[in-house]
């Protein structure tokens, strides 16, 4: 089955767009008069046809709660939009209504701007199963300490006041990735109308149950990107191969982006050249750690050459299980012209020929099944032949290294090094359905983009909105790079 992931990069940077260039100032919308009622039913009920007319799920028979989903998200944002007067009205009913769809690849994004941010004086963070204090105002003396267990707030539980504040605008709250990414804001205040702020906590430190009154405050000043980072524990890591003291090898893939003029696509071309020269020493290494913190997909291809570099062709061959049966592309006149786009742009980038062929192939293919009055058009997976022997030239173990970012071409990737032999560890990676490959689309406020995936997939082994988990869970900071190198050697030695 051919791939037509090669430009395609992953979903921050389809919804990537930039500020609108007449304007100076990013956040001036937010504050000029509009009617923000009628904004939210022009964008809901049009982000409600953008599905209707191009994504897979409206017509899969495999899904048949998929449509009841749509509409029940527009009945509740127009319901919303009786009584919205505010741009974080707009915008949480409209995050509200792109995260019922419990879909990574369904998403949506500003166009510029932001809006003002209030907290308490402090910030919580999942630790396992729990909410702890993680970050504080030091010049607050009324603020929980560092350490503090949450227990409820104004008599609702941790977990359900989770599920309402952030779930119910994120998504897929039922993954541990979803959590551990969105859950600092559960003490955060972003103009969301929908949600009130939390007048009374309760914590437990130190055997001790104590309640808090909370004190809200504007968040200007207090630097909340660099504290919630420091929350997040994501490592930042570069596009390189280290040799490490005791002979084991590092390589580190933070990044899948498929676009040919890309800093990323460079470093990584320069990387599989550097893998494929240093092929027998790696293979011969005590061990060897392909790391993919921070990868949040872009283009498998790229999983794949890394494990051809490494295993050999013969063995990808004879151990990778086919990841799907077939492709049901859905057969709309906005996919099919953005799968022209695709081929306009690999010709333009100087893309090999069969890259733009198959751009175009699809696109002819959509154009077809269209003429016909066929909702999809299938693309067949070839008929896997007979798996000869192949011999295992890796001698020593591969670990794979993930964490909660994992997600769309990574987690392809996963599942590839996986059934090549390679043994999980880290943390549990992300989840996503099988519905792939997103085009952004605009919404008439002009002020926020969607992301809608144009196919989905059939019989792939991993099941929908199943995460990978490793064999051998990190209970530390994943972006302390020095204490995951020491304890993946302790794993190698064992």
């Amino acid at each position: 089955m051919k791939t037509t992931t090669a430009i395609v990069t992953g979903l921050w940077a389809v919804l990537a767009a930039p500020a609108l260039a007449q304007e100076t100032d990013p956040q001036a919308w937010m504050a000029e008069p509009r009617d923000w009622s009628a904004i939210l039913v022009q964008d809901a009920t049009a982000l409600h046809d953008i599905v209707i007319d191009s994504h897979p799920g409206v017509h899969d028979h495999l899904n048949p709660a998929f449509r009841g989903r749509v509409d029940a998200g527009l009945a509740l944002a127009l319901e919303r939009a009786r009584t919205t007067t505010t741009p974080g009205g707009w915008w949480w009913a409209m995050r509200s209504y792109v995260a019922g769809f419990d879909d990574g690849h369904v998403q949506i994004g500003l166009k510029a701007g932001s809006l003002p941010m209030r907290w308490p004086g402090f910030l919580t963070t999942y630790r396992g199963a729990d909410q702890i204090v993680a970050d504080r105002d030091e010049s607050d003396p009324d603020a929980p300490p560092l350490g503090a267990r949450l227990i409820d707030c104004d008599g609702v539980s941790a977990d359900r006041l989770a599920e309402e504040r952030i779930g119910a605008f994120r998504g897929r709250w039922f993954l541990q990735s979803q959590r551990v990414t969105f859950g600092d804001w559960q003490f955060l205040s972003a103009a969301n109308p929908w949600v009130s702020e939390m007048r009374s906590c309760r914590f437990e430190s130190d055997g001790q149950t104590r309640a808090y009154a909370l004190n809200w405050r504007s968040a200007d000043g207090v630097d909340l990107p660099a504290r919630r980072a420091r929350l997040s524990q994501r490592a930042h890591t570069a596009i390189e191969m280290k040799t490490l003291a005791d002979g084991g090898y590092w390589l580190s893939t933070p990044n899948f982006d498929g676009a040919p003029d890309s800093e990323t696509f460079r470093n990584l071309t320069a990387l599989i050249a550097e893998a494929q020269t240093k092929q027998a020493d790696l293979r011969q290494a005590p061990y060897v750690v392909l790391d993919l913190r921070g990868n949040g997909g872009g283009s498998s291809r790229w999983g794949s050459r890394l494990a051809v570099a490494l295993w050999g062709i013969d063995w990808a061959r004879a151990h990778n299980l086919a990841p799907i049966e077939a492709i049901d592309w859905r057969a709309s006149e906005a996919n099919q012209a953005r799968m022209q786009a695709y081929a306009d742009e690999a010709r333009a980038a100087g893309q090999d020929a069969n890259a733009i062929a198959d751009f175009e192939s699809t696109a002819t293919a959509l154009g077809a099944a269209r003429a016909a009055g066929e909702v999809y058009w299938r693309e067949v997976g070839s008929p896997q032949p007979a798996r000869p022997a192949a011999e295992q030239l890796v001698r020593g173990p591969v670990f794979l290294l993930t964490d909660p970012v994992c997600a769309s071409a990574c987690l392809d990737t996963v599942d590839l090094w996986k059934a090549l032999g390679a043994i999980q560890v880290g943390a549990e990676t992300s989840a996503d359905t099988v519905y792939m490959e997103v085009r952004a689309a605009a919404l008439p406020s002009d002020r926020a983009d969607v992301a809608i995936p144009m196919k989905v997939w059939r019989g792939r082994a991993r099941g929908n909105n199943e995460p990978q988990r490793p064999v051998h869970v990190y209970a530390g900071d994943l972006s302390d790079d020095s204490a995951v190198q020491a304890w993946i050697a302790g794993l190698a030695r064992d």
